[in-house]
């Protein structure tokens, strides 16, 4: 299958997941819309993308660019909610693509599809803001011709201009000789200032890196700067100048834009295709890696009944069998991390999951002198899990757990469950995990979850991030609560449905 066979028999999937994703998260203008509006809309873009990426026929677009910058402008859209608009289509081709191509048809087609949307956008840009700088400069124009008709007329004139001007989005400013004579609303809330009190104030001041007059960037349509706060941190921004006249004397005016979203957008979306490139290469090598260690686990094996071996050898084939067992379960922590998790739940007696949890670690626990209490409510009833997930997030609590009180003198490991009956449809599976042992501060409680980030000596950071995983591809959630020197506590919960007969 090709990316254009992709596109064709997809279609209506692909714009239906564009129209949702566009009605809930982009904006509370968009929220609004009807969704057949946004059907018809989006359907033109992806008929557009298209034609673009298939047939090198850049007409579609430009057409549907010039309707849809009519129509946002006219209901009042900014340029960035249309922007995050057209851009959700990367985002939902980035999230199926690795699904049916790899290696270097994947990497062509997101290429494809990359450029295909970073022209468009750009195009799109350039259109909305040319056609929103005209509306802005026949309104000038058309003010200058008042002034110089009648007094009154001029008046009247710069009370809309001036509520036009509150009332945008966008920063808007007006600077003469170096200085700004004008701010409105928007500006001052960039800046974590009133308005009122960037009159006077020196452009460069406000924006950093800029020197001598603003002049001097007229020769750039749109360039990018960091604006200055009160606070004197800075941000991203995207400045227009233009000349106009300003009470009846030359002036500079400039649109500013605030796009550190759209700065910190673009990172991410670089970050989430480094991660698909990393995910693929971490699982061709740690399937490799996997296939030699068990080859030599397995001639170790051999070699321990075949060998005559004295006591510090025999030690040593067991440092090889147990660093070959962490090695693997390092790999195999990696492989879950990099593929989709697919589970296919049934019934299950989930105490017995647990108990079966703790036999597995019951060497561990017994030769590193933890006690053990485990506190099983009989009233849990059968819950539908997928019982190898499970297992996951059973053996990385305990395993977590043990590490913790490795160098605690009171090493007690706790583990029970509970069945919430909360009536209706709301009742839940709890099971918590809490040990004694040497608890985290709260600065890594809002990390331990995140990939590759780890407080244990042996790991890489994914247990916990794995765990998280199954647990909300359960529809359940978990919660972590620790005391450095007190001890740890993890709270897993799951939803329960009771059986049809």
């Amino acid at each position: 299958m090709n990316l254009c066979h992709f596109l064709r028999v997809n279609r209506s999937e692909i714009i239906d997941d564009w129209v949702q994703q566009l009605s809930r998260t982009t904006s509370d203008r968009y929220s609004t819309r009807q969704l057949s509006e946004l059907r018809e809309t989006v359907a033109r873009a992806y008929d557009g993308n298209y034609s673009v990426i298939c047939n090198h026929d850049w007409q579609p677009i430009e057409e549907f660019i010039v309707f849809i910058t009519k129509m946002r402008l006219e209901r009042g859209f900014s340029l960035s909610e249309v922007q995050k608009a057209f851009a959700i289509f990367r985002i939902i081709m980035i999230n199926r693509l690795p699904l049916v191509f790899q290696g270097e048809d994947l990497s062509n087609a997101l290429l494809s599809v990359n450029n295909s949307v970073d022209v468009t956008i750009n195009r799109f840009s350039e259109y909305f803001q040319g056609k929103h700088e005209e509306e802005m400069q026949s309104f000038l124009e058309n003010l200058e011709e008042q002034v110089e008709k009648r007094t009154q007329q001029l008046f009247n004139s710069e009370n809309r201009y001036r509520t036009l001007v509150e009332d945008i989005s966008d920063g808007y400013f007006v600077c003469r000789d170096d200085r700004l004579i004008f701010a409105n609303r928007a500006l001052g809330g960039m800046l974590g200032r009133d308005p009122g009190t960037l009159v006077g104030e020196s452009y460069g001041t406000l924006f950093a890196g800029v020197k001598g007059q603003p002049s001097a960037a007229l020769n750039q349509e749109v360039f990018e700067t960091e604006a200055v706060k009160v606070d004197k941190s800075r941000f991203p921004v995207e400045i227009k100048l233009n000349r106009v006249r300003y009470d009846g004397l030359p002036a500079l005016a400039g649109v500013c834009r605030d796009i550190t979203e759209r700065m910190a957008s673009a990172r991410r979306e670089l970050e989430h295709e480094r991660l698909l490139v990393i995910g693929r290469m971490a699982t061709v090598f740690a399937h490799e890696i996997r296939n030699s260690l068990s080859s030599i686990k397995v001639n170790v094996r051999i070699l321990q009944r075949k060998l005559d071996l004295v006591e510090n050898d025999t030690r040593r084939m067991e440092i090889i069998l147990r660093d070959i067992d962490k090695l693997d379960k390092l790999l195999q922590d990696t492989l879950l991390f990099s593929r989709p998790l697919e589970i296919s739940p049934r019934w299950y007696d989930v105490n017995e999951l647990v108990n079966k949890a703790v036999q597995r670690f019951d060497d561990l626990l017994n030769a590193a002198g933890i006690s053990v209490e485990i506190e099983l409510d009989d009233a849990v009833p059968e819950l539908k899990v997928d019982s190898n997930s499970m297992d996951i997030v059973f053996d990385n609590l305990i395993a977590n757990a043990i590490e913790a009180l490795s160098e605690s003198l009171d090493k007690k490991l706790t583990i029970s469950t509970r069945f919430r009956q909360n009536g209706g449809d709301n009742e839940m599976f709890e099971m918590v995990v809490s040990d004694s042992g040497c608890g985290l501060p709260e600065a890594e409680l809002e990390q331990i979850f995140q990939p590759f980030y780890t407080t244990r000596k042996n790991g890489i950071g994914l247990g916990l991030s794995n765990v998280v995983r199954v647990i909300e591809q359960h529809g359940g959630s978990i919660e972590v609560e620790s005391k450095v020197n007190q001890g740890t506590i993890f709270r897993v919960v799951l939803p329960w449905q009771k059986e049809l007969k």
